[in-house]
């Protein structure tokens, strides 16, 4: 048996319109498709008698895939807080961050003055990052990653001081 790698990341909204507002409209995230999903197959994945949900499938290119689902009538819409075990963030890959930030800031979407951009050595050096939440709360980091010359990596990690 062998894990192959990620298949998809999913998210519970409490309102899918308004995540694909989010995700599709702004961040630009290309919908695969949207459909209702019920039934004994439903239940037995989620657990949950009775579960009737609207899913979306999103297309993050390379065979990524984000999931939003909305359970219908169902969930207390309270997200977990970055700090608590069990919570997490989604990291997307942008072309142009400060061109992202405005379109956010023109939507009315509360975003960070500055994107952080990371010094430390490493995979990380040359990112510029910032955490924006979607509209349930879910933290979305944006990184967009300074593009280096193979050898320039390759040098750059050597002066790390991983074993």
């Amino acid at each position: 048996m062998t894990i192959l790698g990620l298949d998809h990341v999913s998210i519970t909204t409490a309102d899918i319109s308004r995540s694909l507002a989010f995700y599709r409209d702004l961040l630009g995230i290309p919908v695969r498709g949207v459909q209702e999903l019920s039934g004994a197959e439903v239940e037995r994945i989620t657990g949950i008698a009775g579960a009737r949900m609207l899913a979306a499938d999103l297309d993050l290119g390379r065979g990524q895939v984000l999931e939003l689902i909305e359970y219908v009538d169902a969930g207390d819409g309270k997200a977990l807080p970055l700090d608590h075990p069990g919570s997490g963030h989604i990291g997307l890959a942008v072309t142009d961050l400060d061109e992202l930030q405005r379109r956010l800031l023109d939507a009315g979407i509360d975003v960070p003055e500055e994107p952080v951009l990371l010094t430390e050595p490493g995979d990380w050096f040359g990112a510029r990052c910032m955490t924006v939440s979607d509209p349930d709360g879910v933290a979305v980091e944006l990184v967009q990653r300074q593009i280096r010359a193979p050898q320039a990596a390759v040098e750059e990690n050597a002066h790390t001081d991983r074993p």
